[in-house]
Formats: structure tokens, sequence, C-alpha cells
């Protein structure tokens, strides 16, 4: 299916969220981290009642590893946890700043696969890769990284933010380990999955955290950064940023990172008149998951076309676990179909 909108095309999207899928098979989320023949089945299930339901509308998500976008923390050596039916969270494992840049100096040049669960999650995609033969599923799907300031946070908790008032030379000592670190991991992770450690189109980067960071700090604690991980991943000029919760007054300072396509996500301090006044850059717009299952056809339609007329290139919404078990699913259908008037072929 295509649509357009005044010569422009449209993509609007239906996001899966991972704990759909152990819910609609019925086994736990910690079995579709850990299980691999159980997580199997749950793709098999789950692909089953989506196109069941959808039909020509049916949402894609690849099969692979339930994704833990704290990989490479973990392979640093935190602590995770993981509870019977929810995905895993990583604890803070840096007492101070000493032990973090202790931590990070000693990591360098470090086995990003020595650990248990980088190993099992190899495991898992190979199994995985044997029952979905037809699906690109890369070695170390799943397995996955934060940007520095998200990684920051989780590896030396809030007082991270405390950090860059009380000891602003030697946080910005840690988050440049780190954030080399991140790069290390991201240039293996390529190897690994058998791809160019530089891109030469363009880097993705997700830094939810970030937005914690007050826009005044970002120029000495937060942009920098995103550059040289930028300028490290790729040669090309495409660069790519998921950052939720920031405010207007963090917008005009994406600049400084040379940001080419914004994904505010959810970001509740921000509208769409805020983010088209703000910034000349591509950015996609969210229906907020929670959102679009209380609106009705009316109010969808609406919706959709006040995005479609602001020239949003991706309109995207998402389906999760709370909209199956509350028989939300006809909100998720109504949202495709109020891009019909639009819809070329």
């Amino acid at each position: 299916m295509k649509y357009r909108y005044n010569g422009q095309e449209i993509f609007p999207v239906v996001e899966i969220y991972h704990d759909l899928i152990p819910y609609i098979a019925g086994i736990t989320e910690k079995e579709f981290y850990m299980d691999a023949e159980k997580c199997a089945l749950a793709w098999q299930a789950s692909e089953d009642a989506l196109r069941a339901y959808f039909g020509e509308y049916c949402p894609v998500r690849v099969p692979g590893a339930a994704p833990l976008s704290y990989g490479h923390l973990v392979s640093l050596g935190a602590k995770y946890t993981l509870l019977e039916d929810s995905e895993p969270n990583v604890k803070p494992f840096a007492e101070d700043l000493d032990e973090a840049v202790r931590i990070l100096k000693d990591a360098r040049g470090i086995d990003f696969g020595a650990c248990y669960m980088c190993r099992h999650y190899l495991e898992m995609n190979r199994f995985l890769k044997s029952r979905f033969p037809e699906a690109k599923i890369a070695p170390l799907s799943g397995y996955g990284f934060e940007g520095v300031i998200t990684s920051a946070v989780l590896m030396r908790g809030q007082d991270v933010f405390v950090d860059m008032y009380e000891e602003p030379e030697k946080t910005q000592e840690f988050l440049s380990l780190l954030n080399e670190s991140i790069i290390e991991f991201c240039f293996w992770q390529s190897r690994i999955n058998g791809q160019e450690p530089v891109s030469s189109f363009g880097s993705y980067l997700c830094d939810d955290f970030a937005a914690l960071v007050p826009p005044k700090l970002w120029e000495e604690f937060v942009t920098p950064y995103w550059d040289r991980y930028y300028g490290a991943r790729s040669t090309g000029s495409y660069r790519f940023l998921h950052c939720e919760g920031l405010s207007k007054a963090h917008l005009s300072h994406l600049q400084y990172a040379h940001i080419t396509r914004f994904q505010p996500s959810v970001s509740e301090k921000l509208t769409l008149k805020d983010v088209k006044e703000s910034l000349d850059i591509p950015f996609d717009w969210l229906l907020y998951a929670w959102k679009v299952t209380e609106m009705t056809d009316a109010q969808l339609q609406k919706w959709v076309d006040e995005a479609v007329e602001a020239g949003i290139f991706k309109i995207r919404t998402q389906i999760g676990k709370f909209a199956w078990m509350n028989n939300k699913q006809d909100r998720i259908l109504a949202f495709m179909k109020a891009f019909e008037k639009y819809r070329t072929e």
C-alpha cells in the first residue's frame, strides 16, 4: 500500500511493542527472553493472530531475540534483573565518578561477547534463524546499546545529574570514556553482524535521558558526545536521533550534533507546531499507545489529517499488550483506515 499527499509519499506505521508477542502466545516475558523454543512459538503465534485480525493492514516485526537495550552495559558488568513478566533492567554499578572512570578504563579492549547474556543472545538468534530461515535475523539481534547520557544514568544512577554541577570536568572525562566504549561496542557489534563498522550512509542514536539535562548544559554535556559518536560511526551525513521527553527549548540545540532526522516519540512537552517551528529537518510523529486506544474513528481521522497536512512523512502509532488484553485492536485498525483517503495503490 502506498499513500501520498500533495505529491509527498506518506508512511503510516504501526509498531509492535515486544510485550505483545509473549502475551498473544500465553507465555511470560521471561520465557520470551530466555527460552528459545517458546520464543519461536510466540513469534509464530503472534504473526498468525495479527494477520488474522488486521489482514492487509497487518503490522510487521521481524523475529529475533527479545530486545535488550542495555547489552553494552551488561557486557561492561552491569547487573540485570529479569522478573517473570517484565523485560530486563539494569542497576547502577558505579558508586561515584572515580569508580565509573576506573571501570571504563579497565574495560578498554574487552571482549564484549564474553558475558553470559551476550552468548545467550547469539545462541537464541541462531535457533530463531533455524526456525525462520527467510527472516533477516542478525547474530546479535536484540543485544543493543543506549546513547551516552542514558548509559551514564544507568551506570551512575540519578547522581550523574548532580555530578554535572559538582564535578563538571570529571563528569566530562566519564562521558568521554563512556562514549568511546559505546562506539567500540558498536564497531564490535557490526563486525559480529557481518556489517561494515563505519557506514558510508549514516547512523542512528537513541538517548532518551538526555532530555533530563537542562538545555543550557547541552553544549557541555550532550551534543559534543553525540557529534563524536555520529562522526565515528559513519562517513555519511544521515544522523537519526530518537530522544523522548524533550521540551521546545531543547530543539535548537540539535543543530550542534548536526542531526538530520529527529524522532521525538513520547514527548508530551512538545506539540506538532513546536517541532515544525523549531526545526528545519524531517521528523516523524507518534500517536501514543495509551491514547490511540481511547479515540473514536472521528478523532483518529482528525489526528491523522493534522499530521498529514503538517507534512509529516512518517506517522506512527504502536500496539502492545495493553491494547490486546483490553480488546482495543479495532482502534489500531481504525488508525490505519484513516489513511485510506490518501491511498494511491
